[in-house]
């Protein structure tokens, strides 16, 4: 290889490699302010008046002007339509979402069908990762508060996600494939989920005793809650660009500059 077709050749790689670093950093600052958004989102959904069973329309809950809208809800939970979603953390801990089928109850459009809903947060027992730690599920009527959400939580897992097995509840998944869950259940489903923000009570408004177990923890993370993160990446991107750009222009251009001025 000729020289000039050396110095072409790394030209080439440091053009590609800040072009490269340059694109990442930006695409960290876009991630930053579209978390920022969406928690200005929230903020602005929740702050418009509540919905209850009599407002809450299923056939346009697919509305995306829906989501994150507070809402106070009467059903009955179908504790034998559990699933832990595994692979949870909360606040460095191991863990798993629970997620339980509520049935709706009148007067309303989605009375009677199923709404799922994430309820809270467990922690895994360290010595059997398969067993199941105990929480309250009240039976009979219950009052939810929560905010709507498109879908429960989703983690990234190898292939398709795990399936819904017929075994015992709860049972410990992946995560939940949406749209199976109508056949499963048997039930007609609300196409949209719950994020359970507080406890739930009696439809009187009683909290329910409490009972042997883990109480759910409900310290969502809000959207925008690693910003920092994305910024951060965004600067040590944009300094390995400056870091290239500097390495290139001493060692093609100022070095040998000075080899030949002497």
């Amino acid at each position: 290889m000729t020289p000039r077709s050396r110095q072409a050749l790394i030209l080439v790689a440091a053009v590609l490699a800040v072009g490269l670093t340059l694109s990442l950093g930006r695409w960290q600052l876009h991630r930053a302010d579209e978390k920022l958004s969406r928690q200005a989102a929230v903020a602005e959904r929740e702050a418009l008046p509540t919905l209850d069973n009599a407002a809450l329309h299923c056939d346009a809950l697919t509305d995306a002007l829906l989501v994150n809208r507070r809402v106070v809800l009467k059903g009955q939970w179908l504790p034998q339509h559990t699933w832990l979603l595994d692979n949870r953390a909360m606040d460095g801990r191991a863990g798993f979402y629970v997620i339980t089928a509520m049935q709706l109850t009148g007067p309303g459009p989605c009375a009677d069908q199923v709404l799922m809903v994430q309820r809270g947060w467990v922690p895994r027992n360290a010595q059997d990762r398969t067993q199941a730690p105990p929480f309250l599920t009240p039976s009979g009527p219950v009052q939810l508060v929560g905010r709507l959400v498109p879908e429960l939580s989703r983690s990234y897992s190898l292939g398709a996600d795990l399936a819904l097995p017929a075994a015992s509840s709860p049972r410990i998944v992946q995560n939940i494939d949406f749209s199976a869950l109508p056949t499963l259940l048997g039930r007609t489903v609300v196409p949209m989920a719950v994020l359970q923000l507080r406890p739930e009570t009696s439809q009187t408004g009683q909290i329910f005793p409490d009972a042997s177990g883990f109480p759910l923890r409900r310290d969502w993370p809000a959207p925008a809650s690693d910003v920092g993160k994305h910024n951060a990446y965004a600067v040590q991107w944009f300094a390995l660009a400056a870091l290239i750009t500097g390495l290139y222009v001493w060692f093609q251009l100022l070095s040998p500059l000075r080899r030949r001025t002497r």
